[in-house]
């Protein structure tokens, strides 16, 4: 699993938004940037001689509003401000040919600028006014023209565009090279899109991936960073762990590709004693002391279950089997078969620029902190670090529940892969460790799963990890009921209008509202959201949906952002310093709610509709190599690849199952009292039953190509 070599025109380059980068095979062929020339900048004072200003770097703070953006390539659309004049920039792909447009959207005496960046060296071929060449690239102006009798200072070739009028520049290739998606028109067509209580949702998570969406030119590798932000402040591409592996779930619903690119990616870092790092950057740097939460078997799992290429796997699955092979060897710091979070003291390695923020690299308890993933969270508070152990003196809920759940994706991708050997040791270390979690990590007196210190003590700093063993199917029935009852649900621990926070709302430390003490976090939502699913509290999986959507587009419509995480008393994002205005997983929240209407369930089954989600529809929704559109109101009407797929007559949860046993019945769960008739066109044969909210199994019959079920 080599390199990526993505071909066209992308806004690949970490350095802006505004560089507009060619890829031929990977290789970076032309780079060229807008910018805004004002020159009625005065002077900083009155002997200077600095009259103007090149606005040429631009950062998320100066968008005003993302517009949508192919997922791999062009088309792109976006709104920016300099100052108080705002302007839009466009850029469409036809067969590799960039047409690229900046206009004012008000009054403006500033001028468009294109520069030309590289080929380095390079200068441009006038043939009148506003043609002429640039490498091996033909060069057409409109409203912009070579400087005549015009002249900035700036050392790469130019063009200049009139005060306060829209300019465009057009690159032709000196042969053709078929883009993606390339035009506006095409790729609405494509992409995911929502409507009633979903309107502009998908569109918002997407856009937050799609603009972020970068290229590693060192590493040969194409990512969706946290954000383009965060690789400006670092100088590089930087790859964080357990956020590579949500995005890729999260964008599988619209680009499978992309999706396997991040996953690649992320996994690219693997080092040889079985580390995926915490982060990795482009230029070289890397955490060589901590890993983060191991989320990857589970999301891959869960993004290609449906059509599973055998081919791909093979490439990746060597790398998550050694990754969990690191966790026993390197996180159980008593010996007594729960993990704790840690950081190695060796190999030593310095980055000096990480200093001002993190005096220590490694082997402290605040890097061990970071290998959560919860960098300040309140339940490391005075944990005793052990530096001989290299681990917290704490077995963590949240660590252990993952490594189950990473037993479990593990066994069901060697089993297809046909390793049974390796499924049967994955199926029986699961549940050794499942039995191990409820024995020592459930806190009777309390009623949930807890952190426990070495000795013998039960946290009592909760947060969101406590319910994560639903997701690994750990619990048994009563307990899941009585931590969801006493603890989810309870508005003075953890729900609310806003949901969740990252620590009980009970904990000292909760009215701090910074970072992971105290504010919203899409990766807790998401994953609470998993593990209630999977119990079929379905009630309260869809309250979680609605309240998180809610928050998320009063953001998006207030100030057009797509925040790293959101006020719990409040839900705004942009409140505090440290929220990222643009950062993808800010994104799950709308993932949450377009799952209510249809999702490719960890345990096997294709999942449709909702009892309590509002009205709504969604199109376009990539699960496997299926395309499907949704529509939820009085029943539930689902299209695969444009067809008829299912059909409700009546509100209604269905789960087909895909995986597992052939003759398992499909799942439908309704409203009490209801009646209804369920229809599937051209189901697989054999045909299965239905089994209608626990209750008697229903057989179907046959009309033609399609069956019914009638209750």
């Amino acid at each position: 699993m080599g390199p990526h070599k993505p071909t066209g025109w992308n806004t690949w380059d970490f350095r802006g938004f505004n560089r507009m980068v060619f890829l031929r095979k990977g290789k970076t062929e032309v780079v060229v940037q807008y910018a805004i020339w004002d020159e009625h900048v005065p002077p900083p004072s009155p002997d200077s001689r600095k009259l103007g200003q090149l606005h040429d770097t631009f950062r998320w703070s100066d968008v005003r509003k993302l517009g949508p953006h192919g997922p791999l390539g062009l088309p792109a659309r976006l709104e920016f401000a300099i100052g108080e004049s705002i302007y839009r920039a466009e850029a469409t792909d036809t067969d590799g040919e960039l047409r690229l447009t900046v206009s004012p959207l008000g009054e403006s005496r500033h001028r468009i600028v294109f520069l030309f960046l590289a080929p380095v060296g390079e200068t441009v071929r006038v043939n009148s006014a506003t043609s002429g060449g640039f490498a091996h690239w033909k060069v057409g102006l409109e409203n912009a023209t070579w400087p005549t009798g015009y002249f900035l200072n700036i050392a790469e070739p130019y063009a200049a565009g009139k005060p306060g009028r829209s300019a465009t520049l057009i690159l032709t290739p000196s042969k053709a090279t078929r883009a993606a998606a390339g035009s506006f028109e095409a790729y609405e067509r494509t992409a995911l899109t929502g409507r009633g209580e979903l309107a502009d949702a998908p569109e918002a998570m997407m856009h937050a991936v799609s603009w972020n969406t970068l290229f590693d030119t060192r590493r040969g590798l194409l990512s969706s960073p946290v954000s383009r932000d965060w690789c400006y402040d670092w100088r590089g591409v930087l790859v964080f762990c357990w956020d590579t592996f949500l995005v890729g779930t999260m964008v599988s619903s619209e680009s499978r590709q992309l999706a396997r690119s991040n996953f690649e990616a992320v996994t690219a870092a693997i080092d040889e004693v079985g580390m995926v790092p915490n982060y990795f950057m482009a230029h070289g740097a890397v955490s060589m002391d901590r890993s983060m939460p191991p989320l990857g078997a589970y999301m891959i799992w869960k993004t290609e279950q449906f059509s599973l290429d055998l081919d791909w796997l093979k490439g990746v699955y060597p790398r998550l089997r050694k990754w969990h092979t690191y966790w026993m060897t390197h996180r159980d710091g008593n010996g007594d078969g729960l993990l704790e979070w840690g950081t190695d003291g060796t190999p030593r390695y310095e980055f000096p620029q990480l200093l001002p923020y993190n005096p220590s690299l490694q082997h402290t308890a605040k890097c061990a902190m970071y290998e959560s993933g919860l960098d300040n969270s309140p339940m490391y508070d005075e944990v005793p670090f052990n530096e001989k152990a290299n681990t917290f003196e704490l077995a963590d809920v949240g660590l252990n529940s993952y490594y189950a759940m990473d037993c479990e994706a593990l066994a069901r991708l060697a089993e297809r892969l046909g390793r049974l050997k390796e499924a049967a040791a994955y199926r029986k270390e699961y549940e050794a460790v499942r039995e191990r979690i409820n024995e020592q990590l459930w806190d009777e007196e309390h009623g949930l799963y807890a952190n426990r210190h070495w000795d013998g003590r039960f946290s009592r700093r909760w947060s969101p990890t406590s319910f994560f063993p639903l997701i690994a199917g750990v619990a048994d029935p009563s307990r899941a009921e009585r931590m969801v009852k006493e603890h989810l649900l309870n508005e003075k621990e953890f729900w609310g209008r806003y949901v969740v926070p990252a620590i009980a709302r009970t904990d000292p430390a909760y009215p701090d509202n910074d970072y992971w003490r105290g504010r919203i976090w899409g990766p807790f939502n998401f994953l609470l959201a998993e593990g209630l699913r999977r119990y079929r509290m379905n009630n309260a999986a869809a309250e979680l949906a609605s309240r998180g959507l809610t928050m998320f587009m009063e953001n998006w419509r207030k100030d057009g952002g797509v925040y790293e995480n959101y006020n719990a008393d409040t839900g705004a994002g942009g409140d505090v310093w440290n929220a990222a205005r643009l950062y993808h997983w800010g994104g799950l929240m709308a993932f949450i709610a377009i799952q209510e209407l249809i999702d490719a369930e960890a345990t096997g089954a294709l999942r449709f509709g909702s009892l309590r989600f509002p009205d709504a529809g969604i199109r376009n929704m990539h699960i496997g190599d299926d395309i499907y559109d949704v529509d939820l109101n009085d029943g539930v009407r689902v299209k695969r690849n444009g067809f008829p797929f299912v059909d409700c007559t009546c509100r209604a949860i269905v789960r087909i199952p895909v995986n597992g046993e052939a003759d398992a019945p499909i799942d439908v769960t309704v409203r009490p009292g209801a009646t209804g008739i369920l229809t599937l066109h051209n189901p697989p044969k054999p045909l299965r039953r239905v089994r209608v909210t626990g209750g008697p199994v229903v057989a179907p019959t046959t009309t033609g190509a399609c069956v019914k079920y009638t209750w």
